[in-house]
């Protein structure tokens, strides 16, 4: 038992020593690829919500947010729903998507695919400003999602030969702060 107790303060002066190295990196402590760039890259995946993708499938049923926050996001020109359980103030932000329309031997063109969050007639939000916005939102009413900028393809042509178009998404996230 004496053995025991002489060898517990060297190896606790042993442990805390170790225990002294500084990491230098995004979150002391934290290595997730040893890169920071790469470990900034995958906590901002890790940190933003997931999406409900709006689609024209399931525009009729309105997005619910409860306490906590809600992505939206859609590839098509599908107009939604959105309702909140609780008043208050709600921090909103998105980006626009982009369609680009392209074939060979030609350029690219590019349209911004717009969404913005509406009370009636009343805009609250667009991607198209690019600015966060804090607003009130109340329980009982129900606030569009509209999309808007999308072309049809079919209406393009380039020397004589149909395009091609890809979509990337918009996003509309709203925070209960």
């Amino acid at each position: 038992m004496f053995k025991y107790l002489v060898w517990l303060p060297f190896l606790s002066i042993f442990l805390w020593s170790c225990s002294q190295q500084r990491e230098e990196g995004l979150i002391p402590g934290t290595k997730l690829t040893g890169d920071k760039m790469a470990d900034a890259l995958v906590l901002a995946v890790l940190t933003t919500p997931s999406c409900q993708f709006l689609t024209s499938e399931n525009a009729n049923t309105p997005f619910v947010l409860g306490e906590g926050s809600i992505s939206v996001c859609s590839v098509q020109l599908a107009t939604g729903s959105l309702s909140v359980q609780s008043n208050g103030t709600y921090e909103v932000s998105g980006n626009s998507g982009r369609q680009t329309l392209s074939s060979s031997n030609c350029n690219s063109s590019r349209f911004d695919f717009i969404v913005t969050l509406k009370d009636g007639n009343t805009e609250l939000f667009s991607s198209a400003g690019g600015v966060n916005k804090q607003i009130a939102l109340e329980t009982g009413k129900t606030y569009t999602i509209q999309s808007s900028g999308l072309v049809d393809p079919s209406a393009y042509q380039c020397q004589g030969r149909a395009v091609s178009s890809s979509i990337t998404a918009y996003r509309l996230n709203l925070r209960k702060l």
